[in-house]
């Protein structure tokens, strides 16, 4: 996801004025774009953290809503025909479109941090920024929420772990019982039977498969052939299917899922991204910084680009 789909850059840059005329040092003013989103690129994240997977995995987040209870969007399809020409009748063929729509409800979430000057100065003698560490956790934690989110929706609902419009097909049995070929032929079924469905449509195709942690490390560690291979079952996996990426989350427990990350295919409702309020003195030595974002979670837009192996872990 791009940094400007996940953080509302305008308020960090009221956050920083506003540091600035709380009387903090330039050091402390520029907290958050010279420090805190350090690790992102305006493209993608640099820093990968294990947590945090669904927010690496090349889906994208769409900011339209704004302040809106309910995102709204709408699947179009096109039906019909044509007939043959060269007779007088007029049972022309005929193309209409068939349009289904779907809502997805806006979640509020909205937090507070408080420090005293005493605080900033003691950290300072330690050379810790409290401020800066404050602003940190803001951002770890909601970058957390929003993957926790993608992962298993809103109220245990539409996440890409628990979608129901995923087709599914469960695996031969636990990969801890499977040999290193019956794991490969598993995910490589899986892989083929959702490219299949979409009849490898360019961005429908699955180019990602999120596992267990503990499927992952054993793909890993397995050899495909015990005669001699130096190819794991994952690194077979790699080499056969070089445009799907492999990845595992401690958010998924017990299938695995292959999903098309393409904007076509579903897309990350974020209306409002992380915005901060700006610094607000709230005592003689105290102050207060509040922080805010809305979000709808994942909007599938094409059932097929989602396929599930089931109880591939228990």
């Amino acid at each position: 996801m791009k940094i400007g789909q996940l953080f509302n850059l305008d308020s960090a840059e009221l956050l920083k004025a506003s540091s600035k005329q709380s009387g903090f040092a330039d050091a402390y003013a520029g907290t958050v774009l010279a420090r805190n989103l350090t690790f992102i690129s305006p493209t993608i994240f640099e820093k990968k953290y294990p947590d945090l997977t669904f927010v690496n995995s090349g889906i994208q987040a769409d900011n339209t809503g704004g302040y809106a209870r309910r995102i709204g969007s709408l699947r179009v399809l096109e039906q019909g025909g044509f007939t043959t020409s060269g007779d007088n009748s007029d049972n022309k063929g005929r193309i209409s479109l068939s349009m289904e729509d779907s809502y997805l409800k806006v979640l509020i979430r909205e937090a507070e941090s408080k420090w005293t000057e005493d605080e900033v100065k003691e950290a300072e003698l330690q050379g810790v920024n409290i401020v800066a560490k404050y602003l940190e956790a803001t951002n770890k934690v909601y970058l957390r929420e929003v993957d926790e989110i993608g992962y298993n929706g809103i109220d245990g609902k539409q996440g890409l772990l628990n979608y129901t419009g995923f087709a599914s097909g469960g695996a031969t049995g636990l990969f801890s019982a499977l040999t290193a070929i019956q794991m490969y032929d598993d995910v490589k079924d899986a892989i083929n039977a959702q490219w299949g469905a979409v009849f490898n449509t360019e961005g429908y195709m699955a180019d990602q498969c999120v596992m267990p942690v503990q499927v992952m490390n054993l793909l890993r560690a397995t050899m495909l052939n015990t005669a001699g291979s130096t190819d794991s079952v994952l690194i077979a996996l790699q080499k056969n299917f070089p445009t799907v990426s492999f990845f595992s989350s401690a958010r998924c427990l017990t299938d695995m899922v292959l999903f098309a990350s393409s904007g076509e295919a579903m897309i990350m409702r974020i209306p409002q991204p992380l915005m901060y309020g700006e610094v607000l003195k709230t005592g003689s030595f105290s102050y207060q910084n509040e922080s805010k974002y809305r979000i709808a979670g994942l909007d599938v837009l094409e059932d097929t680009a989602g396929y599930v192996l089931t109880d591939v872990w228990a």
